[in-house]
């Protein structure tokens, strides 16, 4: 689609009152959308990933992916990631279901929640978030999102075990004779 289609689509949205001037959501055009939020780290992108932000799309309209800081994963992994947040947003914000992608907060990670106001909150199947904890703090917030726990799952790919393999520590690096550790 070029800019002129581009504009022209959105001169059509705002005739029929779904968006208003300066082309922001009117508050019947964002009535009409499915939000879908998600979040991860992203470090070593992989099929998984695609996998799972696919699984989270067909969840809604519109999916806007929540990429975790440096700081948040060195917290909660104990790690820095190999890859700096803004390269692995730009990576996520590529992707083909990806609406929109943004960094996480550092202190609440609600605070991104409260601004995009889902309509789903999509959590991968690994992911140690409690569903009920986060539909008790949206409550708490007054926000109303379903909350949903994707099911997909590809075996054998997770980005630690493909650090590990880079590393050689990981699965087939003995067989080859490269475990160092």
């Amino acid at each position: 689609m070029d800019i002129r289609e581009c504009e022209e689509l959105l001169d059509d949205l705002a005739s029929r009152g779904l968006v208003e001037a300066g082309y922001s959501l009117s508050r019947e055009g964002r009535e009409a959308i499915k939000v879908v939020l998600t979040g991860g780290v992203f470090d070593v992108l992989h099929v998984g990933h695609l996998a799972t932000l696919e699984e989270a799309k067909r969840l809604g309209d519109v999916l806007v992916v929540v990429v975790a800081r440096d700081e948040t994963v060195e917290r909660l992994k104990g790690r820095r990631p190999l890859n700096k947040e803004e390269d692995r947003l730009r990576l996520v914000s590529a992707l083909k279901p990806v609406d929109m992608a943004l960094l996480g907060d550092l202190e609440d990670m609600f605070k991104v929640v409260e601004l995009v106001k889902p309509d789903v909150i999509a959590l991968g199947y690994d992911q140690k978030h409690d569903e009920e904890a986060i539909r008790e703090e949206l409550s708490r917030r007054g926000l109303d999102a379903d909350v949903v726990r994707l099911k997909i799952r590809v075996p054998g790919v997770k980005s630690s075990m493909i650090i590990a393999r880079m590393s050689g520590r990981g699965a087939g690096a003995q067989e080859r004779g490269e475990n160092r550790s």
